[in-house]
């Protein structure tokens, strides 16, 4: 099980690539996932659907949607607010158009989740 306090390392542990990032700016990142999360691999993600990246998009997603499944609730919660909140209010419909292609079942529920309930 993915322990919350531990979401940078597997992050990093994950993504090489963005372990320079948090190094260089750990005063920024230390102890604040959502911050590390929402404000550097939402970033990295939407670079990776920009240049459409398919190959990085299926790692980021297989990753994601197994943090959903195998992380303790502050995860699932950390998943599911920095990550996939963010996603969900990015202007660019073409950008999220490709970036649904990649979400696994639990992906795609959170994602849902985030549209306004009618009443």
């Amino acid at each position: 099980m993915y322990k919350y306090k531990e979401a940078i390392n597997i992050l990093i542990n994950n993504f090489s690539e963005l372990r320079k990032v948090y190094e260089e700016n750990i005063d920024d990142y230390e102890d604040l996932p959502y911050v590390f999360y929402e404000s550097v691999f939402v970033k990295f993600i939407l670079d990776k659907a920009n240049c459409y990246d398919e190959e990085k998009l299926k790692t980021i997603f297989i990753f994601v949607e197994d943090m959903f499944t195998n992380g303790d609730e502050e995860t699932k919660n950390l998943i599911g607010v920095a990550i996939i909140e963010s996603l969900y209010y990015e202007e660019d419909s073409k950008t999220k158009e490709i970036l649904l292609k990649y979400f696994g079942k639990l992906t795609k529920k959170s994602f849902e989740d985030c549209s306004p309930k009618q009443m």
